[in-house]
C-alpha cells in the first residue's frame, strides 16, 4: 500500500498473542516447548515390533514389512515373498497366539514340542504368520532381541532360532 508522499507501507493487522505466554516465566515456556515432541507419538514402524532385520546362526536375514516377509540368504541377494515366489498360495499377518496354539504346530515331534515348550514360558506371543506355497511359519517374538521361527511343511515342522541384528 502507498503512503501519501512516503514510502509503502504494509497494511495494518491485528496480531493478538496468548495472554498466558505474556506473563509466564521463559523457562516455563521453554520447558513445555521441549515437552511437545515427547508427546507426539508417530505411527509404528513397519513390522511393529518385529522391524528391523533379524540373523540365524549361519547369516541367514529375515526382515519384516508391513505386508511380506524378505529373506536373504547368506550371500545371496534378498526376496520378498509374494504370489508370485510362493506359487500363488502367499498369505501374511501379524497376530497374537497362546502357548498352546504354538505347541500345537508340531504335534507328532515330541523332541521338537518339548524344546518349544522350554522356550515359549508366557501365556501368549506377538507371532507374524507366513504361508507361502504348502508350506508356512510362524515367526514367534520372544522378546526384544529374539525370536524363533517354527517352519511346517505337512506334518513336518522344524525350529530356527534368530537374534535382531
Amino acid at each position: 500500500m502507498l503512503g501519501r508522499g512516503g514510502p509503502p507501507q504494509l497494511p495494518r493487522t491485528t496480531v493478538r498473542t496468548l495472554p498466558l505466554l505474556c506473563h509466564a516465566p521463559r523457562a516455563t515456556v521453554l520447558a513445555l516447548a521441549a515437552l511437545l515432541p515427547a508427546a507426539c507419538v508417530g505411527p509404528e514402524p513397519p513390522g511393529g515390533p518385529f522391524a528391523g532385520t533379524w540373523s540365524n546362526a549361519e547369516r541367514h536375514q529375515v526382515m519384516f514389512r508391513d505386508s511380506t516377509v524378505v529373506q536373504q540368504p547368506a550371500g545371496a541377494p534378498p526376496t520378498a515373498l509374494s504370489a508370485a515366489t510362493c506359487d500363488g498360495k502367499f498369505r501374511f499377518g501379524y497376530a497374537r497366539r497362546s502357548r498352546d496354539a504354538l505347541l500345537a504346530l508340531a504335534p507328532r515331534q515330541p523332541d521338537l514340542r518339548n524344546r518349544l515348550a522350554q522356550m515359549l514360558v508366557r501365556a501368549d506371543y506377538p507371532v507374524a504368520e507366513l504361508g507361502c506355497g504348502e508350506g508356512g511359519t510362524t515367526y514367534v517374538l520372544l522378546d526384544d532381541r529374539d525370536l524363533v521361527a517354527i517352519h511346517r511343511d505337512a506334518d513336518v515342522a522344524g525350529v530356527e532360532q534368530l537374534s535382531r541384528s
